[in-house]
Order: structure tokens, then sequence, then C-alpha cells
């Protein structure tokens, strides 16, 4: 049986005009070459950890066991903010402790290990580009075999982010926010669909800014011309759409709005 080629993943808000994505697969080609490795995103917003870790969530579990996670929106890098390695449902994952990883650490038997032997970074390690020097070679490192334990020790005080960022402020009203917006104008929220569905036996309401959206569809093609409407996209969260154009511009939010749910 032929032994499968080890997998990395990056997920960065580094965007593609630079350089600095290319780079860190240098730096992993040079270690690892044998490694396959996909680019998973590279557009989320600058400094938008909840959003990469909204990213993150959807994206893992399709990726078969072994695979290793680089994950980079790094606000606090050159500061005092930790490293991290965390294992979990055998999967691997490499960024910063800034509440990126939260939701794994509700999974069995996940660890988190801050990444401090030098022997797995670069020789000179910058202040602003972490991802070069120590994330890409933590990650090649364990691509080439390297065990988790040697990257350092384990620690039971990881960042953790509120659990799921939706909360109750009515008997009938959750406020959550805008998770993500993808390429098509899509605004997707962080409102569990499976949660929320079943408390709308009569009806349900999505608020942003000005407008009040409660007319549902099952697919995008089912929407009217023009008119916004609630789905249940692929990650399995409402959004709010509109057929072939932008419900982004047309509500005029960006990454984290809030957005306020009626079930009734």
């Amino acid at each position: 049986m032929t032994k499968l080629r080890p997998t990395i993943t990056l997920l960065t808000d580094f965007g593609t005009r630079d350089v600095f994505v290319g780079v860190m697969k240098g730096v992993i080609a040079a270690i690892a070459p044998h490694a396959n490795v996909v680019d998973l995103c590279h557009e989320v917003e600058p400094f938008q950890v909840e959003q990469a870790r909204f990213l993150l969530k959807q994206s893992w579990p399709f990726f078969p066991k072994g695979t290793i996670h680089v994950c980079v929106v790094d606000p606090g890098v050159g500061s005092s903010r930790r490293a991290l390695c965390v294992e979990a449902a055998g999967h691997r994952f490499i960024g910063p402790d800034n509440g990126l990883f939260t939701d794994l650490f509700s999974l069995s038997g996940a660890k988190a290990r801050e990444i401090t032997s030098a022997r797995y970074m670069l020789g000179a390690i910058s202040k602003t580009f972490h991802g070069r020097d120590v994330f890409a070679p933590a990650a090649a490192h364990l691509a080439a075999g390297v065990a988790p334990a040697r990257l350092g020790r384990i620690v039971k005080d990881a960042v953790r982010a509120e659990a799921g960022g939706v909360v109750r402020i009515g008997r009938r009203f959750f406020q959550g926010q805008v998770a993500h917006i993808d390429r098509f104008g899509n605004v997707i929220t962080n409102l569990d669909a499976a949660e929320f569905l079943p408390l709308a036996a009569k009806g349900i309401q999505a608020r942003l800014g000005f407008e009040a959206i409660s007319r549902r569809a099952a697919n995008f093609a089912e929407a009217p011309e023009g008119e916004l409407v609630l789905i249940t996209g692929s990650a399995g969260t409402l959004e709010i759409s509109m057929k072939e154009a932008s419900a982004a511009k047309r509500l005029g939010v960006g990454i984290g709005a809030p957005v306020e749910l009626e079930v009734w």
C-alpha cells in the first residue's frame, strides 16, 4: 500500500500580492520537500482572528487524519504571545496563541504545546514574520516525522475566545455576528441553522443595519431577483444572500458586524 504524502494546509491573512505565502512554501519545501501543501485561504481580512477561526472550523474536518494545518492571522506577532502546536482529532495545528484554536479545545483529547525549541525554527527569528521563521518550519518538521513533543512542553492555559460568539438578548432574540463574506457577497453568520431553525415554528427574522430579512430560500436559485433571503449555507450556518448579486454590498456590512435574530 502506498504511503500518503503528508499534507500541510495554509490559512493566512497575507493575501497574494506579497511574497509572504511563497516564502513560507519555500521554507516548507527546504525541510519537507515531499509534503503536499494546500492553500486553504490567504484572503482572511487583515487581523481578523475570529474570521480565521470560523474558516478553520469549517475546513479542517474535510482533510485526512495526519494533516498539519498552519494558521497565521497574528496581530500579536513579535509580542509575548506564544506559538502553539495543537493536537486534536488526529490532526495538528500550528499558529499563534490568540484564540484562533478555541474550538479545538472542546474535542476529546485535544492538547496544546508551546513551540519553544529553536532546533525547529529558522536561525534568526524576525519580530514581524513568524509565519516564515516559526510556524512554517515547525509544520515542515512535523511533516518530516518529528514528534510534536519535540517542539515544546504542554500548556494548559491556551487562549480561548468565547465558545460560540452568540448570546441570548431576549426571550426570542439572539445576537451573533458576520463571520465571513465570500467572493459572491453572501453574508455568512455564526448562527447555527440547526440550532435556530427548529425554534422558528412560525417565523424567523435577521436584522443587519437597517434591513430586516425574513424570507427564506432553500438555495440561491430559489431566491427572488433583487431580494435578500435567509439560507442555510454549506457551513451549516445562516447566510443572508441575493440571487446573482452581493448581499454584502446591499447591506453595507463587514466582518464582525452584529446580526440580531428573532424566532417565533
